[in-house]
């Protein structure tokens, strides 16, 4: 950032952190949002993804390739202090990987063996955090005399 900047940078503030959890699968051409979570500081945004990444790991299995990534990023501590680091600095953090997966269809029956078990795709699991900035003034209440604290105006009763 030079010094012609810092004004800019000044004027946004971070208000807190959301979070999210999300499934994509290019070959079943669908996106899954599977949990969202709004923190008021960079440590607990940090800790709903990673009690996130260890609920994905559960859910995925112990076999899964995928699910141990979750699984080893949340125990990596170290990591994790680097990862609060660049939050609290103002960049986004996630942990994500791939793996294959079964897509159901909603009301898909058949008595066929095997029939409710899908079709196997490639799914992109994403555990993130980021943080959300607003401008300064965007965060101050109106004066009373302004006329949005005033309310809505009314026109006369005919």
């Amino acid at each position: 950032m030079t010094e012609a900047d810092a004004p800019v940078a000044a004027a946004w503030r971070v208000q807190g952190y959301w979070a999210e959890t999300v499934a994509r699968s290019p070959d079943a051409g669908g996106e899954w949002h599977l949990g969202g979570w709004w923190a008021p500081g960079a440590w607990g945004a940090l800790t709903w993804i990673r009690q996130e990444g260890l609920r994905l790991g559960h859910a995925l299995g112990p076999d899964c390739e995928a699910a141990s990534v979750f699984r080893d990023w949340a125990a990596d501590t170290a990591y994790l202090r680097v990862q609060l680091a660049a939050l609290l600095a103002g960049r986004p953090v996630s942990v994500n990987t791939r793996g294959p997966d079964r897509i159901c269809a909603a009301g898909q029956h058949s008595r066929a063996p095997g029939a409710d078990s899908g079709r196997a795709v490639e799914v992109l699991y994403s555990v993130s955090a980021r943080p959300v900035r607003r401008h300064a003034r965007a965060l101050l209440f109106p004066r009373p005399e302004h006329p949005v604290a005033l309310g809505p105006s009314r026109s006369p009763a005919v």
